[in-house]
């Protein structure tokens, strides 16, 4: 930074745009650093704001502008866009896949918000290509395809375009082949690849690429403008955006990738809490409070906010970005107070940016909680309008307002701490003269100098950051360990960071991880994460005068003109009432099949996959007109005529490959192959295991127009287990081999049927390296069955029983109970098991063996299990769970017992793949069906002898309680 050493940070926010000028070298040791800061409201033309802020910066300073190292900003600007539904700002987007026969029955903008869709989506275009995990390709790419469609997105008038294959993110030749050919035919068109946006995980990626589409036209504007500010005042440096990570980017690169800056205002805010305080390598929480809400997380010692999982929802769309977690409440500056006798409300609306307009002490006739600060003299309430008119405000009035305040505040501020010791907590942003001097839990309330520009100050101080992610096959042969392959990573991760303009000396790895991928040998993903200090001096400068050439002054609005007609209908999930026909059959609807997705996912103790995609395909099913009925297990015959008439089906193969490669026909397929092979047509079907995404499994059977045949409630196991033979079916029966004859396809013209086997065990080894070469996922058939097998050899009650769970999930989120969510959810399984743990993920170790994932999961206790740990070994799925507490280890429950690691913050299973380093859990134990347990060969099969632990003894962790039939209760309403 040689002649250049002072830093400009900028926040354009919806109401106010702050600006900071400081000596970096200064303010981690003092808020001297702090030059000049400034505080204006928004204008419409934001080129115009920047402008004028930092030209008040400059003229106060009156320092050399050439000593100016870079102008960092931070805008909402662009998520706004999105969670508004802003149709003047979104741009019609065109989606082509590279899929082959996958994934037709899980189109584009499937689990969009409608209005949001209705405004998003311009042209679906599904098309040859594709890879499968080992890197072969699914089918080739059909440049004749391509073409057409290019024409057709052309005549609709679209420059927006996506384009998603399977496993791109593995291997990008074929979207890269797509992109040149595009701009070749689409002049001016805007081409996002989806392996640039992010990793692994088809839909979530797709749904990153349409947003990213969708505003990049808008941030052109708006990022141009930025330009345009900054080249007008004659500042010759490099621009630079915020991530919500607290780190920064290009201006250059924000144009292409926009999306990396959504959420980033209050990491600016926490970051910049960090800088301004003395808690320095200490965890601290942050209240951001603004006009409208409090915004409360947690900084890490590091001086990062604490993530949350690795998905996050912007807007009601799904993507696999890990943001912040952030809870936030209805209370700002701007929040309305009303009195009801004894009694006040704080929100959660506001006056916003209407302040100075409707508050009382501006001479408006609305009480705000500004108005309380100012009617008690509070030094850090803003100086506006005439403290007189607030005469009216009693003390009664501000002794209860300052009692709620207190409430709401200490409440938060309990929900995000991690243990309970009191820890400091830093008030910032502009509205946090409401924060009290003192909260329960916190050893301190500090708000900081400058607190109200914290933000500014946050986006100034901003670092660089890398991402590497890959997914490699390894075979012996090459002599290239896995460590090997890492430390290449970590080298390519270096030089991306220096390429984004990191400085060397300062480039740490913050994260590594290295998991294999089931059922395909020898290969592993991998991913690195650093973080560095910015080098200025090596960072391009940005070249506002040309960019300003392209725009006129009106095109720089970012001032909302149009909204969307559309809203997405509330459901009131506590008096919601399933349809029961007078068949007694259960017609399924998109909120019992949203029920049946919480509830097989967290029955799947780890395991069965997530139930996401196959919730969505069956979503898509019933909105184009299908049905699936579910029938009580006791009217099974009422459909049989009592042979083998009865199947159950489900997925085998690798969760990480079904996230990716969305399944097509293959369990239609696999059934009407069984139905050839055995010369009758099943009359029912069921799931094989209830637990996760086969819970779902053999809907589109039911749903399909030529089959249309009813699922049973019920399933083999009532939970999830890693292996075709651990089932009830199996228990039940003399013979060793019971799943004869079985039928898989994989839906890309690979159908196989094992006829007659020696044994189950047998079987499953041929199915297994069967999967390996044909894709490493596969939609299963099991044999038919008869009414009194199902009868003996089933869990009865199995979607019913996932169906009041996720219920009771729903309505606890519903009711703002996320506290309570492990005596919810163990309500609804009857009160058969009990609460083992709470913490925080703290490491997880995976291994490939013989296609199965075995790992273990360490978690570190919270303020309920405060220096305990807990040890979960999974096999796909979770094994036993061991409490270390001080010297003492102690087994407090096993298989086939059901552990279901569960996401503090929602509700929601963790599922194995999704087990990630900090993510807040709770673990609950749950009794399984009796049928289980009863049996000396039950424990053989799903206890723990079965995974090799004849060491581990089990002790059962309650009774189990049969589920309450849906078709049984809701038929008398």
């Amino acid at each position: 930074m040689t002649g250049k050493t002072l830093l400009i940070g900028v926040d354009v926010g919806g109401t106010n745009t702050d600006s900071v000028l400081i000596d970096p070298q200064q303010l981690g040791k003092t808020t001297e650093g702090i030059l000049s800061w400034n505080k204006a409201v928004t204008t419409a033309n934001v080129s115009e704001g920047i402008y004028k802020g930092i030209s008040k910066l400059l003229s106060e300073t009156n320092v050399n502008r050439s000593n100016i190292a870079s102008v960092t900003i931070g805008t909402t600007h662009f998520i706004n866009a999105i969670i508004e539904k802003d149709s003047s700002r979104l741009a019609k987007v065109a989606i082509l896949r590279l899929c082959g026969p996958y994934s037709k029955k899980i189109p584009p903008f499937s689990d969009f918000p409608l209005g949001l869709r209705n405004i998003l989506e311009g042209y679906v275009g599904f098309l040859k290509g594709g890879y499968h995990v080992d890197g072969n390709e699914i089918q080739p790419l059909d440049e004749d395809e391509i073409i057409k469609h290019a024409h057709e997105i052309t005549s609709r008038g679209i420059k927006a375009i996506v384009v998603t294959g399977v496993f791109s993110p593995l291997k990008d030749t074929q979207e890269l082949k797509v992109k040149e050919i595009l701009e070749n035919y689409i002049p001016g068109a805007k081409v996002v690849l989806s392996h640039t946006v992010s990793g692994i995980g088809f839909i979530e990626r797709e749904n990153a690429s349409i947003l990213n589409a969708s505003i990049i036209s808008f941030a052109e504007k708006i990022i141009h403008s930025f330009m345009t500010a900054v080249f007008k005042l004659g500042l010759n440096c490099p621009i630079l955006l915020t991530q919500n990570d607290g780190t920064v980017l290009p201006a250059n690169e924000a144009l292409n990738l926009p999306i990396k800056t959504f959420s980033s205002g209050t990491t600016n805010s926490m970051r910049g809490a960090s800088f301004l305080s003395n808690v320095h390598g200490k965890s601290a929480i942050v209240i951001d409070v603004g006009g409208t809400s409090a915004d409360v997380g947690l900084l890490l010692p590091s001086g990062f906010p604490r993530q949350s999982s690795s998905y996050c929802d912007v807007g009601g769309v799904k993507m696999n970005f890990s943001m912040p977690h952030v809870e936030s409440i209805g209370l700002g500056g701007g929040s309305i107070v009303r009195l009801f006798g004894d009694k006040v409300t704080i929100g959660p609306d506001s006056v916003g940016s209407d302040l100075l307009k409707r508050a009382k002490v501006c001479g408006g006739d609305t009480l705000t909680a500004t108005d309380v600060a100012i009617s008690q003299d509070d030094l850090n309430a803003p100086k506006i309008g005439d403290p007189t008119n607030l005469t009216s405000v009693y003390l009664t009035t501000k002794n209860m307002f300052n009692s709620e305040v207190k409430s709401m505040l200490e409440k938060i501020v309990d929900k995000i701490k991690t243990n309970p010791e009191d820890i400091p907590v830093l008030a910032v942003g502009g509205g946090s003269f409401i924060v009290p001097e003192n909260l329960k839990g916190a050893s301190a309330v500090i708000r900081p100098s400058y607190y109200n520009v914290a933000n500014a100050i946050g986006a100034a101080m901003g670092k660089v950051s890398s991402e590497v992610h890959s997914i490699k096959y390894l075979p012996p042969t090459d002599g290239i360990s896995k460590e090997n392959y890492l430390d290449q990573l970590k080298i390519q991760a270096i030089e991306k960071a220096i390429s984004k303009g990191a400085l060397r000396s300062s480039i740490k790895i913050v994260f590594e991880s290295y998991d294999p991928i089931p059922y395909v040998d020898n290969t592993f993903e991998f991913f690195i994460k650093t973080i560095a200090e910015v080098d200025y001096s090596k960072l391009k400068t940005s070249e506002g005068a040309s960019y300003s050439l392209h725009y006129d002054e009106k095109d720089l609005s970012t001032m909302k003109n149009s909204q969307a007609d559309y809203t997405d209908v509330d459901i009131d999930y506590m008096n919601y009432i399933p349809e029961i026909n007078s068949k007694r059959e259960w017609i399924l609807s998109e909120t019992d099949l949203e029920f049946l997705r919480i509830g097989t996912y967290i029955l799947g103790c780890g395991g069965g996959g997530n139930p996401y995609s196959r919730f969505l395909e069956t979503r898509n099913l019933l909105r184009d007109g299908h049905v699936v009925k579910i029938i009580d297990i006791n009217d099974i015959r009422k459909y049989t005529k009592g042979e083998g008439a009865i199947v159950a089906g489900g997925s085998a193969g690798s969760p990480t490959v079904s996230n990716e490669q969305l399944s097509g026909d293959e369990m239609v397929t696999s059934y009407e192959f069984m139905t050839k092979f055995i010369g009758k047509n099943p009359e029912l079907v069921f799931p094989f295991e209830i637990g996760g995404g086969n819970g779902l499994a053999v809907f589109p059977i039911s749903s399909s127009a030529k089959l249309s045949i009813p699922v049973v409630d019920c399933d083999l196991m009532g939970r999830a287990y890693p292996t075709h033979c651990q089932t009830l079916q199996t228990v039940y029966s003399d013979d060793n081999s019971v799943f004869v004859p079985t039928v898989f396809s994989n839906g890309n013209g690979n159908t196989m049927i094992i006829a007659d086997s020696k044994s189950d065990f047998l079987l499953e080894k041929v199915m297994r390296a069967s999967l390996s070469e044909i894709g490493a996922t596969v939609d299963v058939i099991n044999p038919p069955m008869t009414a009194d097998e199902v009868d003996l050899k089933t869990v009865h009650g199995s979607l019913s029983l996932a169906w009041r769970i996720g219920r009771a999930v729903r309505i606890g989120r519903q009711k703002s109970e996320t506290s309570r969510m492990p005596e919810i959810i163990l309500k609804s399984f009857g009160d058969t098991g009990s609460l083992l743990f709470t913490g925080k993920i703290v490491g997880v170790e995976r291994k490939l063996f013989k296609g199965h994932v075995w790992g273990e999961l360490i978690l570190q206790g919270d303020e309920d299990f405060e220096g305990d740990r807990m040890i979960i070994p999974f096999k796909n799925e979770n094994i036993y769970a061991k409490v270390i507490k001080n010297n003492d280890e102690k087994i407090v429950c096993s298989v086939p017992d059901l552990i279901s690691v569960i996401d503090s913050n929602s509700g929601e299973a963790v599922g194995t793949p999704d087990y990630r380093y900090g993510l807040f859990v709770f673990v609950l134990g749950i009794a399984p069906s009796n049928k289980w347990t009863d049996t000396p060969k039950g424990l053989d099969i799903g206890g723990p002898k079965a995974f090799g632990l004849s060491e581990v003894e089990y002790n059962p962790i309650g009774v189990y309680s049969k589920p309450i039939s849906v078709v049984e209760e809701f038929s008398r309403v």
